[in-house]
């Protein structure tokens, strides 16, 4: 699903393993393994087994392991690859895609496979009645047209140019033509065999998926998967240490930490993730704030001295137990294709950030910074309870900011009542919070950086820019996104990530790493940073003592 995403997912506290959680997985572990088959965890029953209507994530990861599609995109080089198709063609204009099946497809039940199948399930997630989510990305659904001149050959032609369209049919399953069978009749690696609610989701192996391994020996090489559902790291953390799950991904730092204890070799952190957590003062003229304290949050100055007082390395090394990248922007050094080497960004400096406040006429009353009028410079940090480490992180900046004068409230709230806030009321200062990039390409973002929109949070939904930095970065972004030379738009996308880290709209403080544990048992496993980190290349994963 290719959007940005609000992350408030909790960090739980280590807990002490009890009777309790030794009945708790009972209750868990009811399915024993079979031979040859892979098992780990998903968080929550999948909403839908329908490839078309996926807009969650345990549903994505079943249509990730069943769904057989045009092209994917290869977690590990960031690039879009043929899968059904043996090639794809992109029109100089972006306005056709002509694809080229490859020949002796078959579903799983041995059926064949093509370019009618193909042609009619994009329909299918074109048409309103179906609500598929992945419609939105071809922008005008309802103008796009799809040819089937012979069976071996698809001509999508599309109303106007999308960015990233290769990346967009990784999300549009194959199904049979006419009988969509909800992950039971597949073209991809595995199928649904079963599913016990609130236990498990079972997959076997595909016998008639077309690829093959380097030796030409047919895959999946595991026999199957089972997917026990589990939302407890405590309980998942020590059944994989029994060897009953092969993998964790996602892993919280404080279990990361015992399992470093416990079973180091198993561990790996793979660095910054495509996340970021940030802050932002609310500058909306529609806000309730008094208008001189709306003014400090609207002065470049005052922002940027507040990056520049925080210590980044303390929020890695504290809040992530060191499972964290400082962060000066909103594109992850992870983020291979358009992360801006020559980003030039505020580093941590006390004393810069004290003289710049002077100049912009704050002044010190003993040790409480002031504003010219006198109004002492206080506010509170709203961020979602629950969530440890941000709660920490907000406690850390508290610190940092009273050696600049200022005086911080750390207001922790349930998520709906700080949406509120947020989105409804605008009645805030500042706020805390992450952002979840599912899709590497910056073009995913132009809900958060185009000024006209709602997710714009620091001035949402402006009628005409309100400064001529964000002229600019609407500017930017509009040219990334209908250029048809990569260049220009990495040009473009490198300037946006240069204003931001000159005006600090959002004051970006750290990219949770990616963290992942891998039973030596299995093999196969190239972990990626891009989601499904590691089970992206789920055909190839094997025990090691099967096939």
């Amino acid at each position: 699903m290719r959007r940005v995403r609000f992350h408030t997912v909790s960090s739980a506290a280590v807990l002490a393993i009890s009777a309790i959680t030794l009945i708790a997985e009972c209750a868990a572990h009811a399915a024993a393994r079979l031979p040859g088959e892979l098992a780990w965890t998903i968080g929550y029953d999948p909403k839908t087994f329908d490839p078309a209507k996926v807009d969650d994530l345990d549903s994505e990861t079943i249509r990730y392991l069943t769904a057989g599609v045009l092209l994917r995109v290869n977690r590990l080089t960031q690039t879009v690859e043929p899968q059904l198709a043996q090639s794809w063609e992109l029109s100089p204009d972006g306005k056709t895609i002509v694809f080229k099946m490859r020949s002796g497809l078959r579903f799983s039940d041995g059926s064949s496979l093509t370019s009618r199948d193909a042609a009619w399930s994009i329909h299918r997630v074109l048409l309103p009645a179906t609500a598929a989510p992945v419609a939105d990305e071809f922008i005008n659904p309802g103008g796009v047209t799809v040819e089937t001149p012979d069976p071996a050959t698809v001509i999508v032609h599309l109303p106007q140019r999308v960015i990233g369209i290769g990346k967009v049919f990784d999300e549009i399953a194959v199904e049979p033509a006419g009988r969509p069978s909800e992950g039971r009749v597949t073209s991809g690696p595995f199928v649904v065999s079963d599913y016990l609610r609130s236990q498990y989701v079972r997959l076997r192996r595909n016998p008639y998926y077309w690829e093959k391994d380097s030796n030409g020996v047919s895959i999946p090489n595991a026999s199957g998967v089972r997917l026990d559902i589990l939302n407890n790291p405590e309980q998942e953390t020590r059944l994989f240490l029994r060897g009953e799950f092969d993998l964790i991904d996602r892993i919280p730092p404080d279990y990361f930490e015992l399992l470093k204890k416990k079973a180091p070799s198993t561990v790996r952190d793979l660095g910054p993730s495509l996340n970021t957590e940030q802050m932002w003062f609310n500058q909306s003229p529609a806000s309730p704030l008094p208008a001189w304290e709306r003014s400090w949050f609207q002065q470049r100055a005052f922002r940027v001295a507040v990056s520049e007082a925080i210590h980044r390395d303390d929020l890695a090394r504290i809040a992530y137990q060191g499972h964290a990248t400082p962060a000066y922007g909103f594109v992850s050094p992870a983020n291979a294709v358009w992360y801006n080497r020559n980003l030039s960004a505020p580093r941590t400096d006390i004393s810069a950030a004290r003289s710049a406040l002077a100049r912009a006429g704050f002044h010190w009353a003993g040790s409480r910074l002031e504003d010219a009028a006198g109004h002492s410079v206080r506010f509170s940090i709203l961020t979602n309870a629950g969530n440890a480490a941000r709660q920490k992180m907000a406690t850390l900046i508290q610190q940092d900011l009273a050696a600049l004068g200022m005086e911080v409230n750390v207001v922790a709230l349930d998520f709906p009542a700080l949406v509120e806030r947020l989105m409804h009321t605008q009645d805030y200062e500042a706020c805390l919070l992450g952002l979840e990039n599912v899709d590497a390409d910056p073009n995913a973002m132009m809900n958060v950086w185009l000024s006209s929109s709602p997710n714009h949070q620091w001035s949402p939904s402006e009628k005409v820019p309100a400064t001529p930095w964000e002229t600019e970065i609407d500017r930017e972004m509009n040219l990334q996104a209908t250029s048809l030379q990569d260049p220009v738009r990495k040009q473009a996308v490198d300037r946006v990530q240069q204003i931001v880290a000159d005006q600090q709209p959002f004051i970006y403080l750290v990219y949770p790493n990616v963290l992942v544990a891998v039973s030596p048992r299995i093999e196969g496993v190239q972990p990626a940073v891009l989601e499904p980190e590691l089970i992206w290349n789920a055909e190839y994963l094997r025990l090691r003592s099967s096939r």
